[in-house]
């Protein structure tokens, strides 16, 4: 079995909201876009669950898609390199070490799951880094406090650009 690094990234308005009418794409900037999709490159695979997948433009990813869903996901036209799993987080995480073909002795997973699943799996310790965006002007819905999700976490980098905070995040040692 590989080891798995995980890494969630996140973006969210200045009131925590995690989306806008039920998508978090406006609160994304030219800034925040060009910063994930460099995030993206340096990972093997993106993980992401149903609901996400659902509400999300993931019809194309330049690296392949996993998605935690207990509901099939159709995706429009179909994602050539998604695959779909009813798994627990834990299970999919041992699930990509032992199965997922990489040239690299580490796997770098890559998340972008929603509020449910990011919390869960920051509940259960299972993200190694977090990148948190933070839209300083905007708010939207579905809030979650961002010291619920950054509480297990140490900041180590913080960088404000335009209208957003950009912030990076290490697993705290036990």
């Amino acid at each position: 079995m590989k080891p798995v690094i995980v890494t969630a990234n996140l973006i969210v308005g200045k009131d925590g909201s995690t989306s806008i009418s039920g998508s978090s794409t406006p609160l994304s900037t030219q800034e925040d876009r060009e910063r994930f999709q460099a995030l993206r490159l340096k990972n093997d695979l993106i993980l992401i669950g149903g609901n996400t997948a659902r509400r999300e433009p993931y019809k194309r990813t330049p690296i392949p898609l996993y998605i935690l869903t207990h509901t099939k996901v159709r995706l429009q036209p179909k994602n050539q390199l998604a695959k779909q799993f009813s798994l627990s987080a834990k299970e999919m995480i041992a699930e990509i070490g032992n199965k997922f073909e990489s040239s690299r002795e580490i796997i770098n997973l890559l998340v972008e799951a929603g509020p449910s699943l990011l919390t869960q799996m920051i509940a259960d310790s299972l993200i190694d880094q977090f990148y948190l965006t933070v839209n300083l002007d905007l708010a939207g819905d579905n809030q979650i406090p961002i010291s619920d999700l950054t509480s297990s976490f140490e900041l180590v980098e913080s960088e404000i650009a335009g209208s957003c905070e950009f912030r990076i995040y290490k697993k705290l040692a036990k």
